[in-house]
């Protein structure tokens, strides 16, 4: 009998000891501020400037021409172009026609010309398009979007692929060449048309 008792003794004494433990580290843990997490650094690289969240807004005559956000963006002083991954753009609305949005994974922008050239997952799109092909090069002076791979154009009324692919952004014109193959249905798509 004296055996049970010790041991139920000593049960609650390890109980008590064990959640007393439980209890000063709860109260330790909670009452210490947490470090302010640190963003990823840039890779390693020979660029002058490596930054994180990258975001860069082109203008004219005091009106957005386009907005950029990039994960990560290299600049290269000697040739005034910056390195970018993971990048977002938008093209405003213009007129009547809706945003148009991109996203690709890599791409280049020259700082003084404001011309780019993007790759790897491309996908562009506004309110009823979608686009996907692996280069595109964007034309700033001239508002021209053009790529020399295969594309893929979807869209409500229109099923479309080409070899190649010429959009003017300003004039809301697409010319496809090469291996052109697609399907129009109904006359939706025709109405669409300016």
């Amino acid at each position: 009998m004296k055996r049970k008792t010790t041991v139920k003794i000593l049960l609650v004494g390890a109980a008590v000891i064990l959640l007393a433990l439980l209890l000063t580290f709860a109260l330790n843990h909670r009452s210490e501020p947490k470090a302010p997490q640190k963003p990823d650094s840039p890779d390693k690289t020979d660029a002058e400037l490596s930054i994180n969240s990258f975001h860069h807004t082109a203008t004219k005559d005091g009106k957005t021409e386009w907005t950029l956000d990039a994960g990560s963006a290299s600049f290269f002083s000697d040739s005034n172009r910056v390195r970018l991954s993971d990048i977002r753009m938008v093209f405003p609305k213009r007129s009547e026609r809706s945003e148009i949005q991109l996203r690709a994974d890599h791409g280049i922008l020259d700082i003084n010309t404001h011309d780019m050239e993007i790759s790897g997952n491309i996908i562009v799109k506004n309110r009823r398009y979608r686009l996907q092909t692996e280069i595109l090069h964007y034309s700033h002076e001239s508002h021209i979007i053009s790529t020399n791979k295969p594309v893929n154009i979807l869209g409500p009324a229109i099923q479309l692929k080409a070899d190649t692919m010429t959009v003017d952004l300003t004039r809301g014109r697409l010319d496809c060449k090469g291996h052109v193959k697609g399907t129009i249905r109904g006359t939706e798509f025709f109405k669409t048309i300016d």
